[in-house]
């Protein structure tokens, strides 16, 4: 009876370390942004993208115009995420409307969801603030 309830308490151990790492470990790589704010993005320069790096707890892109980077914080909850300490170059862009909805959309992160090849980022209430898709390499 003893190694009954001792497998069951070390089986929801393993359940409960694997979930802290679960949405580090899909969400780890290449993600292109496609929409901001229900906004779909059209840059011309360069395609806008964010890549997680989960073993670091970082991530890094660029918005078409200018490079970001900063930190990312997941909790117990599989799908809760924040962005922290965001920093980026200061190019002046033709047009600033994207990178400044991008820029906005990272402080409201909090949580992830994600299906395959498809990522969105979603504020506290719930609401989709970024939609993207894998890039695969």
């Amino acid at each position: 009876m003893k190694n009954i309830i001792l497998s069951i308490v070390l089986g929801f151990m393993c359940i409960s370390c694997c979930s802290n790492k679960y949405a580090a470990a899909n969400i780890s790589g290449d993600w292109k942004i496609d929409n901001v704010f229900g906004t779909q993005v059209n840059v011309e320069e360069e395609v806008p993208f964010i890549s997680f790096q989960t073993e670091e707890a970082r991530f890094y892109g660029t918005t078409g115009c200018n490079s970001f980077f900063g930190e990312f914080k997941t909790s117990d909850n599989k799908n809760d995420i924040t962005l922290t300490n965001v920093g980026s170059t200061k190019k002046l862009c033709a047009d600033m409307s994207t990178e400044d909805a991008i820029f906005s959309a990272f402080s409201q992160v909090a949580s992830v969801n994600y299906d395959n090849d498809k990522m969105q980022l979603k504020d506290a209430n719930g609401n989709v603030i970024m939609e993207l898709s894998s890039v695969k390499k």
